[in-house]
């Protein structure tokens, strides 16, 4: 029985020294985990290969996209002159004139009837006049040898001078009604292009009626509607017009005129942009959007959505020193996206390196180098 108990108490001892062993292992294991340097040998921390941008800071601007249609800076209605029935139209929809083009005409029975009828009257009125006149020689010969008074001589020369009078009257009657004949025939008076027909062969027009609509060749615009809350910078934004049926291609405009009262109904104002140099795909009536660009205060940079990542609840960036591989994170201000790239108004400057790839595996106390493609 002594036997057992001395061996027993012998195990003992061995497992509590196993035990204070193992504790003096693990104790030694945390002692190497702290932030005291690490005994000499110890192997150095691997810097990892990661993706790196350099910061590049752009001056702000704000753009803002109005939708536009294109417009002729001229676009006028014509009509006859006179009214009367249309007999002929000789204009179609898109067909291009010159100064002089005729479009239209009207029946001129009753026209040439007014001419005709001014004619006669001149030739009485002339008659008249010359009556008149030789009336008025004889009273002159009668009044020398006293054989008539002063009232009669007074009384032929107001005769005469009314005749006269009528004469020129009818003279100017006459031309307008010879104006209104060749008004029968419209015309186009500058050159440019049809875009509306608004009459018939057969229909009777009343005169400045609305017959054709013409496009004059020139200027090109942009007509858009402006928002009052942005009339007030919108002068002085560049301004680049693009074409939905022509994609990608951006024309510069120029501000040529803003309306000086908002429309009624919409509140906003009626903007004309010229375009500068349009190609000839540009038609009239196409749908475009204006692309106005206002300078803003402060500066901004690019980065992928990539670089992104968290502090907290804030956003941040992995910043990296290129010569030690040290990296820290630094919270920044997205200000928007564009397509896969954010928009950054601050906690960036210029030159400065940020990792845009692998940015939610590492911590503060990795070392980074720049990652290059391999040779393949």
């Amino acid at each position: 029985m002594m036997m057992i108990k001395g061996n027993t108490t012998a195990s003992r001892a061995l497992a509590t020294l196993v035990i204070w062993l193992g504790l003096l292992g693990l104790l030694a294991l945390l002692g190497g985990c702290d932030g005291r340097a690490a005994p000499a040998g110890t192997p150095a921390v691997e810097a990892k290969p990661v993706r790196m941008a350099e910061v590049a800071l752009q001056s702000s601007t704000e753009t803002a996209r109005y939708a536009a249609v294109i417009h002729p800076r001229i676009e006028v209605d014509i009509g006859f002159r006179v009214g009367g029935k249309v007999t002929r139209r000789l204009a179609e929809v898109g067909d291009r004139v010159a100064p002089g083009t005729v479009l239209a005409r009207l029946d001129t029975a009753d026209l040439e009837l007014q001419v005709h009828a001014m004619r006669a009257q001149l030739a009485s009125a002339r008659a008249d006049a010359a009556n008149a006149k030789a009336d008025f020689a004889r009273y002159g010969e009668l009044r020398q040898g006293q054989w008539t008074t002063q009232q009669e001589m007074d009384k032929r020369r107001a005769a005469l001078e009314r005749t006269a009078a009528k004469v020129r009257e009818i003279e100017a009657e006459l031309l307008v009604a010879d104006n209104s004949e060749h008004y029968a025939t419209l015309t186009a008076d500058a050159p440019g292009v049809v875009t509306a027909v608004l009459v018939e062969s057969g229909q009777v027009v009343a005169e400045g009626q609305a017959v054709f609509k013409i496009a004059h060749d020139g200027d090109v615009e942009a007509v858009l509607a402006v928002p009052e809350q942005r009339i007030g910078s919108f002068a002085d934004a560049a301004m680049t017009v693009e074409l939905w049926s022509l994609p990608g291609q951006a024309i510069k405009g120029r501000l040529r005129e803003i309306a000086p009262m908002a429309d009624a109904a919409t509140r906003t104002y009626q903007a004309r942009v010229t375009l500068i140099d349009p190609p000839p795909a540009v038609k009239y009536g196409m749908t475009a959007t204006l692309v106005a660009s206002e300078p803003a205060p402060g500066s901004f940079a690019r980065l992928p959505m990539s670089a992104l990542t968290q502090d907290g609840t804030a956003s941040a960036v992995w910043v990296a020193d290129p010569a030690t591989g040290a990296i820290a994170l630094r919270r920044v201000l997205v200000a928007g996206y564009r397509g896969d790239q954010m928009v950054i108004a601050d906690g960036l400057k210029a030159g400065e390196m940020v990792v845009t790839a692998g940015v939610h595996k590492l911590t503060a106390a990795d070392k980074v180098r720049p990652w290059t493609e391999p040779n393949r």
